[in-house]
């Protein structure tokens, strides 16, 4: 991903999670989205919809995307938004996925940042026999 690609995606990370007015809460670009999908390795999906904005933004402004006020920035994102719907999709998926994990998130949105065990969570006690088919399965992923 080069420069112009990943302000890009800082500023559609930031249209889909715009922070909080007090500052609480971060919005989408602050939380380390570009490092998140870069470590995540494809980006197949990724960038040419980041492509795709930028030369939106070419053509009607001859500005790059990141570079737009607000209004414009959504006006390209409406427009585009019917072309690559499964883009946008899977943008603001991973934009979720990569938010919530971030430590600020969630202590903004009233939830203490810790794991979920075992401080008050505690795993319900099963029938392990239940797995015996997965284990005798044996592993199904392929070896690196």
């Amino acid at each position: 991903m080069n420069e112009t690609q990943a302000l890009t995606l800082n500023a559609l990370a930031q249209r889909i999670i715009p922070p909080s007015p007090d500052g609480k809460r971060p919005g989408g670009a602050e939380v380390g989205f570009v490092d998140y999908v870069q470590a995540a390795g494809s980006l197949a999906w990724l960038l040419p919809g980041l492509d795709a904005a930028e030369q939106s933004a070419q053509e009607a402004h001859g500005m790059p995307f990141a570079a737009l006020d607000g209004a414009q920035q959504q006006a390209i994102v409406d427009a585009q938004k019917r072309k690559q719907f499964r883009f946008y999709g899977e943008l603001a998926n991973q934009l979720m996925l990569c938010y919530y994990h971030h430590e600020r998130v969630l202590p903004a949105i009233g939830m203490e940042a810790r794991a979920p065990f075992p401080l008050g969570y505690t795993p319900i006690d099963g029938d392990y026999s239940l797995l015996e088919p997965v284990y005798e399965r044996g592993p199904i992923w392929r070896e690196c």
